[in-house]
C-alpha cells in the first residue's frame, strides 16, 4: 500500500528543493540498485517514462510502486510520473492498454467529440499505472497539414481547428484526473528544425507570433502545465524560449496569466546543450520561469545538471525562495492529482475496456480520408505495394516494427503483396510486374523524404494502370506526386491503422473521414 505525502518547500533542504525541480528519465523498467543510489543522492522527486520502462502492465504497476514507495522513503513526497501519451506514432504504454489514436486522427474522424475520448481513455490507462502526467497535447499549426516536424502530432491546418480539438483532449484528460502539459510554449508550427540536432530560429514578427503560433495557448491557459520550445523567437529575444525569462515570466506568466507549471522540453537537446551548455543552460532555464527541467536520459548530464544549480545556489545565482515557489507549485499539481492515484492505482489486475477499445478502432476508421478520386479496391487483378515502419521518435528507442504487408498477404493470399523496398532495382522490379495487374494500390510513408518511393510512385502515376495511393501519414506527400488520379490517407501507422486498411479492403468500411482544416 503506498501512502501519499507531499512534503512542505519550506521544510525541505536545498538539495530536496533541487531533487524536486529536476524530473529525470530512468534507465531500465526495473529500479535497479545503481538508480536507487542515485535517487538517494541526489533526492530525485519526480520521473519521465519511455517505452524502453515498459514491458507490460504487470511490470509497470509493480515497477511504479516500487519507485513511489521508495522516493517517499528518500524525499518525504511522492512523484509526479510522466509519460508523452499523445496518440497514434507517440506512445509510451503501446500494449495492454486502449492503443490511442493520433491527434490528427482525432480531428479528422467524424466520431463526435473524439479528442476527448482520446484524451479521457488515456488518463484512466495512465492513472491505473502510476503515471501522473501526460506531456500532451502538441498546440503546433501545421499549416496546409504539410509541416513535417508537427504532422500527425498536431491537430491541424488552422490556429482554430488546433485550440478546439486541443482544449478537447485537455478537458477529457482532466476530466480522467491525469494532469495535462500543453506543448511546446511558444508554439513550433512555423519551424522546420528540430531542436533535437539544431537550434531553430523563427522570424516572424511579435504581430504575427501572437495571432498565429501563439494564439492556441493565449486560449488554452487552463492546463495543468506547460512545455516550453527550444526555438529562437527573434521578435521577443535572442535566446531559446526555454532559456527567456521575456518568454516565460513576463510572456507567459504576467501577460497571457498562465498559472501552472512550466517544464522544459529535453534539456539535452542539442539547441541547448551544444549553444549554452548543459549545466549553465539548466540554470538559465530556471531563473527564465521553469519549474521542472526535463532530463530523459543520461546519469552522468542528470548528475551534472543537479551539481550546476547546487552550486548556483551557494553563489546566489539561483535563490532558495525561487525554489521554494517552483515546488509549491509543483506540490499544488501533486494535490491535484492525489485523489485520482489514491482512487485507480490500486494492486488490481489492469483490464482494457472492451468498449474504449472498440470505439478507439471506430474513431481510427472514421478518419479514413478519400482527398481525390475513387476508394481502393481490390481485385483478383490488383498489385498491392506497401511500407513497413519502424516506429518511433528521435527522443524514444524504436520499439515497433508494425507490419502491415504481412497483414495483407496474410487477408489477401490471391494477390500479389509487395513490401516497399527502398532500392533502385525494386523500382525496375515493380515496373517490370505491372504488365499484369489491371490496378495498384500503394500504401506509401514519408516518401517526402525517401526518394526511391517517390520516384516510384510518380513512375506508376505515367502509366496507364488505375494507381490508388493512400498515405498513412497524413497528406503530407500530396504535393510530391503527379498526376495523382486517386488519393486517400490515414493519420497514423497503428495496430488500429492496419485493422482500418484491411476492413475497407474487404468492403466492410467508407472512407468517411475529412481533412483537418
Amino acid at each position: 500500500m503506498i501512502k501519499y505525502k507531499i512534503k512542505s518547500a519550506k521544510d525541505m533542504t536545498i538539495e530536496e528543493l533541487i531533487g524536486q525541480v529536476i524530473m529525470v528519465g530512468l534507465p531500465f523498467d526495473h529500479l535497479d540498485d545503481d538508480y536507487k543510489k542515485f535517487i538517494k543522492e541526489y533526492k530525485i522527486g519526480n520521473y519521465i517514462l519511455f517505452a524502453r520502462n515498459y514491458t507490460d502492465s504487470v511490470q509497470m504497476k509493480v515497477f511504479m510502486k516500487e519507485l513511489y514507495n521508495y522516493t517517499l522513503s528518500i524525499t518525504g513526497s511522492f512523484p509526479l510520473v510522466s509519460i508523452d501519451q499523445e496518440g497514434g506514432m507517440v506512445v509510451r504504454l503501446f500494449k495492454d492498454v486502449t492503443f490511442p489514436a493520433s491527434p490528427l486522427t482525432t480531428s479528422a474522424t467524424i466520431v463526435p467529440n473524439a479528442p476527448r475520448v482520446t484524451g479521457k481513455i488515456i488518463g484512466t490507462d495512465m492513472l491505473k499505472h502510476g503515471l501522473s502526467i501526460n506531456l500532451a497535447p502538441c498546440l503546433e499549426i501545421n499549416d496546409k497539414l504539410s509541416n513535417p516536424l508537427v504532422n500527425v502530432r498536431g491537430y491541424g491546418a488552422t490556429k482554430e481547428t488546433v485550440l478546439k480539438n486541443a482544449s478537447l483532449f485537455v478537458e477529457g484528460l482532466q476530466e480522467s484526473g491525469v494532469l495535462s502539459c500543453i506543448k511546446h510554449f511558444p508554439g513550433a508550427g512555423s519551424s522546420t528544425k528540430d531542436s533535437h540536432l539544431e537550434l531553430p530560429i523563427i522570424d516572424d514578427s511579435k504581430e504575427d507570433l501572437l495571432n498565429y503560433n501563439i494564439y492556441p495557448f493565449v486560449h488554452l491557459t487552463n492546463s495543468d502545465a506547460l512545455m516550453t520550445s527550444h526555438c529562437i523567437y527573434k521578435a521577443f529575444d535572442e535566446i531559446p524560449s526555454t532559456l527567456s525569462k521575456i518568454m516565460l515570466s513576463d510572456l507567459l506568466r504576467k501577460e497571457i496569466g498562465f498559472n501552472g507549471l512550466i517544464i522544459s522540453d529535453g534539456m539535452e537537446m542539442n539547441a541547448i546543450k551544444d549553444y549554452y551548455g548543459l549545466g549553465n543552460g539548466s540554470i538559465m532555464a530556471l531563473n527564465a520561469g521553469c519549474d521542472i527541467l526535463l532530463l530523459c536520459h543520461e546519469y552522468e548530464q542528470q548528475k551534472e545538471v543537479f551539481d550546476a544549480v547546487k552550486e548556483a545556489v551557494k553563489k546566489g545565482i539561483i535563490s532558495r525562495t525561487i525554489l521554494e515557489e517552483k515546488v509549491e507549485r509543483i506540490n499544488k499539481a501533486k494535490e491535484k492529482v492525489l485523489p485520482y492515484l489514491e482512487q485507480y492505482f490500486t494492486s488490481d489486475d489492469y483490464i482494457v475496456v472492451d468498449e474504449e477499445h472498440k470505439l478507439m478502432e471506430e474513431i481510427v476508421d472514421n478518419s479514413y480520408t478519400l482527398i481525390k478520386g475513387k476508394a481502393p479496391y481490390i481485385s483478383d487483378k490488383t498489385l498491392i505495394i506497401s511500407t513497413n515502419a519502424k516506429v518511433g521518435s528521435i527522443v524514444e528507442d524504436e520499439f515497433d516494427d508494425r507490419n502491415l504487408t504481412n497483414e495483407l498477404k496474410h487477408n489477401f493470399s490471391n494477390n500479389l503483396v509487395l513490401k516497399f523496398i527502398s532500392d533502385s532495382s525494386f523500382k525496375i522490379e515493380v515496373l517490370n510486374l505491372i504488365k499484369n495487374y489491371d490496378n495498384i494500390i500503394f500504401y506509401s510513408y514519408d516518401a517526402y523524404k525517401d526518394e526511391i518511393q517517390k520516384d516510384l510512385i510518380n513512375s506508376l502515376l505515367n502509366t496507364e494502370k488505375e494507381v490508388f495511393v493512400v498515405s498513412i501519414k497524413g497528406p503530407i506527400d500530396m504535393k510530391y506526386f503527379n498526376n495523382l488520379t486517386n488519393y486517400a490517407c490515414l493519420y497514423e501507422y497503428t495496430p488500429n491503422s492496419i485493422k482500418t486498411i484491411i476492413k475497407q479492403l474487404k468492403g466492410k468500411i467508407k472512407l468517411n473521414g475529412k481533412l483537418p482544416f
